[in-house]
Order: structure tokens, then C-alpha cells, then sequence
């Protein structure tokens, strides 16, 4: 039998409510007590004041793999992970091929197991090819391992097959998740439409398509029964028009990536091509809306939005330069800026990226608790840090936290009781 002890940690649990010093046990890789831990281990870990949590649970990662391995692979991608405190990913289908069949979420599973230091669970594509077309195989994905179903940045267009795809997703209880988007606004915008944007000659990219896109989202999720998340939200407006939605019972859940918690379109400077991110960086009062909103608990789950591009792909002319930005190092540091500055407890910031996701997917991560898979981070919410691209560990290092300085640091990352990560 396998033990290990940690000691002299400072405990969280959001789904416990649990603040308060002690040490924990692990047993073949598993938590097995919690507390006041006194006993032989093989191994111990003085924690030494660190704070101990679950690993934090990522709903949207890119990845390149299959078909772009120069932007990131699986592997790449969790060594970033891990050394954020990722312990969990969900990656997205939009790769090439599209992870639309059976043989090829199977395939993201697997590889998955062999290469990553992290889990990775597959979310498969919502229709063929991310075309918007014709429905995907949902029951029998489901069946092998996907958690969700998505068309990844493209909503689908055609309102018909969107029902349809809703409808039997209800039925299969899966969850559906959307970018509230209508593409005939947004397709040429590149930054917030907005007079910043007039005045440096690029296209915006309005809020209202965000809201007309949502809109119809929530109804048909209504009419049908659909569990819906609503990928990445981006304005206050739209959690209005959630809050409305749950009052009339439909079940919607909602995302944000955690740069749009901390960044708006002033911060798109100079034509600063690692901002520019779809949906992009909005107004200060929207900022400041989705901080509110996390708070209140309105917003389930925090995301990286990681999404990797190669240099030749962001050192173009804004315009022309690619959507995307690395996000698995910063996003836990993203959130314990807005703990130092008292927006937000230290327990509802790490419960959007452990206990709230866990339970969208249904895992047993994101909790300390005996029995459950020991996925672990120790890190110090007050260590400060400069976030320079060529320290990051993504393959593509296009950071919009490039040159920033951070708060908060993972000093030690355990999967499975396995030590994967240690500064």
C-alpha cells in the first residue's frame, strides 16, 4: 500500500465549506483521511503553510492534437496544466479531423492516458464536422467517454438543426454547450465594436450578436429540455438574460474565461495581437459585470480558453492575426487577483474551477473528501510573479498575461497522488 502524508497544509474544500489547518493522507492514490493525520507514510510532504486544494477542473482546452501538433499536443498541453494547477481537461472537438465519431473521442481518451500528466476528457462535436448540418453521433459518443457536445467557436446557424440536436441531447441527458454568437454580426469583427475600435480602424465585433445568438439559445433549451452552457460569456447583459432564463426554470449553466475577468479593450493597446480573443476583451463596465456575477454566484464554472497559436500565426497585422491565447498558467493567478483585491472569497474563486465543473461533467474530482482520486495543489496565494512568454510551457506562448505581474503561484501539483509538477 502507497502512502503519502501531507502535512502543515492549510485545507480548502469549496464543496465542504472548508477553510482551516490540518494534513491529509493519501492511500493508492486516493484521499483517505483529512484532518488530524498522524500515522507511517512513505512519503511526506511538508506543506509548510501552502494551501491545499483540489486540482482545478478546465471545461475548454485546445489543443492541436490531431492534425496541428506544431500549435500543442495533449502532452504540451498538460506539462502547461500542471504547472497552473490544472489537474483536469476538457478538450475541445475542433481539430482535424473533428472529433465527431466514436473511433476518434475514443482516441482523445486514450491518448490522452498515454501522454498527458493530466485527465483528459473528450467534449465531441455537436454536429458533423462542426458544420451545422447534420446532428453527431451523440448517444454513442456519450457512451464512449464524452462529457458535453459542442461546435466549438462556430454556433450553429440553422435554427432547425440546433432544435433537432437539442431535442435528442435532452433526451439522452447530455449537456449542450453553445457560444452565444450570431456569425452574420460577428464574422469580419476583430476587437469590441466600440468607438476604441473606430478610432484604430478595425472592424468591431458587436455585443449584440453575443445577445441575439443567447436568446435564441435559451429558448430552444427551453422549448426542448436541453441543459445548456453558455460558453464563455462575455457582457453583463447576458447574465441578465440568463438570471431571467433560470427564473422560468430553464437549466442553463455558464462559463467565462478568466483573461475576460481580467482584462477590456483598452488593454488591446498598440495593436497588441496576444489580446485578441474571440469573444474579445469588452468594456470595463462588462468586466466589471462578470466579476460581479462570479460573485454572486451566477457564473458556474472559470475557463482558460486556452487556445495556443504559433508565432508566423501572431505576428500578422491585427486584422489578420488569429484568435487565441495560451491561458492554463494564468488562470488560477486571474483568479487570486481578484481574491487580493477583496472582489471575491478565496473558497468561491477556487470553487468556479473545482467543485462547480466537477459537477457539470460528472467527476469525481474538484473536492477533498475520503475515496475520492487524490488530484492535489499546493500553492501560495500571495507569492507574487512576472508572466514572461519564454518561461511559459505551452508550445505557443502568445500570453495576453505576457509581461504582467501575477499574483499567486502552484508549488506542487499532485494526480492520482502522483507528484507530476514541483517548482
Amino acid at each position: 500500500m502507497s502512502r503519502t502524508l501531507i502535512t502543515n497544509a492549510r485545507l480548502l474544500c469549496p464543496a465542504a465549506g472548508l477553510d482551516e489547518p490540518g494534513s491529509l493522507l493519501i492511500e493508492n492514490g486516493e484521499i483517505a483521511t483529512i484532518g488530524d493525520v498522524s500515522g507511517a507514510a512513505e512519503t511526506t510532504i511538508d506543506a509548510q503553510g501552502l494551501c491545499l486544494a483540489p486540482g482545478l477542473i478546465d471545461l475548454r482546452v485546445k489543443t492541436g492534437e490531431p492534425g496541428a501538433e506544431q500549435r500543442e499536443t495533449l502532452e504540451t498541453a498538460s506539462r502547461a496544466a500542471v504547472s497552473g494547477g490544472v489537474t483536469t481537461m476538457v478538450v475541445m472537438p475542433d481539430t482535424n479531423p473533428v472529433i465527431d465519431d466514436v473511433a476518434l473521442v475514443q482516441f482523445i481518451a486514450n491518448r490522452g492516458r498515454e501522454t498527458s500528466k493530466t485527465r483528459v476528457y473528450p467534449a465531441a462535436a455537436l454536429t458533423m464536422g462542426l458544420k451545422g448540418e447534420a446532428m453527431s453521433e451523440i448517444g454513442l459518443m456519450q457512451g464512449s467517454g464524452a462529457v458535453f457536445f459542442t461546435n466549438g467557436d462556430w454556433p450553429v446557424a440553422d435554427t432547425s438543426v440546433l432544435r433537432r440536436t437539442m431535442a435528442y441531447a435532452a433526451s439522452c441527458d447530455v449537456m449542450v454547450a453553445s457560444r452565444a454568437d450570431t456569425h452574420a454580426l460577428s464574422a469580419r469583427g476583430v476587437m469590441n465594436s466600440g468607438a476604441r475600435a473606430a478610432r484604430m480602424g478595425l472592424t468591431g465585433l458587436p455585443r449584440e450578436a453575443e445577445w441575439i445568438g443567447l436568446a435564441r439559445d435559451l429558448l430552444l433549451a427551453e422549448a426542448t429540455g436541453c441543459r445548456l452552457l453558455v460558453d464563455q460569456v462575455s457582457t453583463g447583459r447576458s447574465l441578465d438574460m440568463i438570471r431571467d432564463a433560470r427564473e422560468r426554470g430553464v437549466e442553463v449553466y455558464v462559463s467565462v474565461a478568466a483573461h475576460h475577468l481580467f482584462f477590456n479593450e483598452t488593454d488591446v493597446g498598440d495593436y497588441l495581437t496576444y489580446c485578441k480573443v474571440n469573444p474579445p476583451f469588452r468594456s470595463e463596465e462588462d468586466r466589471q459585470a462578470l466579476i460581479e456575477g462570479l460573485a454572486a454566484g451566477e457564473i458556474d464554472a472559470v475557463v482558460s480558453a486556452h487556445d495556443p497559436q504559433p508565432p508566423e500565426e501572431k505576428r500578422l497585422p491585427f486584422g489578420e492575426a488569429a484568435f487565441g491565447a495560451a491561458g492554463l498558467e494564468t488562470v488560477l493567478s486571474a483568479l487570486l487577483a481578484l481574491v487580493q483585491d477583496e472582489r471575491l472569497g478565496l473558497l468561491d474563486a477556487l470553487r468556479s474551477v473545482t467543485a462547480a465543473p466537477a459537477s457539470l461533467i460528472g467527476v469525481p474530482q474538484g473536492r477533498l473528501a475520503a475515496g475520492l482520486p487524490a488530484d492535489l495543489i499546493l500553492f501560495d496565494p500571495e507569492k507574487p510573479w512576472f508572466c514572461e512568454r519564454e518561461n511559459l510551457l505551452s508550445r505557443s506562448v502568445n500570453s495576453p498575461f505576457d509581461g504582467r505581474r501575477m499574483v499567486g503561484r502552484v508549488m506542487h501539483t499532485l494526480v492520482g497522488g502522483e507528484t507530476v509538477f514541483q517548482r
